[in-house]
């Protein structure tokens, strides 16, 4: 579970954050399909990480490990909500995928989606 956790929250994530995005724009100048490719890589390597180790792990069920959710199923969640907001292509993750619609058929997950939040961009 750590591992799944920290896959997000120590590595790929932190690289989409929006202090880095407008650093790679302001300060960097990339364009916009360069800041793009950007985060999708990085969005991509995370998911293909988690994706690896659901798969090697048995106990991976309807969450990340076993029937309930997990500090996994979070980090899980903030990889995908990024991935989807920038259409990175998720049919090369169903396991993650799956464990995705089982957290967000949870109301709390799904009232704390970003595009529920007051401040959201």
């Amino acid at each position: 579970m750590r591992g799944i956790a920290l896959i997000n929250a120590a590595d790929s994530h932190p690289l989409i954050v929006p202090r880095v995005r407008h650093y790679l724009t302001d300060v960097l100048k990339l364009s916009d399909e360069q800041r793009l490719a950007w985060i999708r890589y990085w969005l991509d390597a995370g998911l293909q990480a988690i994706e690896a180790l659901l798969a090697e792990h048995p106990e991976s069920g309807r969450f990340c490990h076993g029937d309930r959710p997990t500090v996994a199923d979070i980090c899980l969640v903030t990889q995908v909500t990024p991935a989807k907001t920038f259409d990175c292509p998720l049919g090369p993750y169903p396991r993650v995928v799956r464990v995705y619609d089982s957290c967000m058929a949870i109301p709390a997950f799904a009232e704390a989606h970003p595009s529920k939040q007051p401040d959201t961009e």
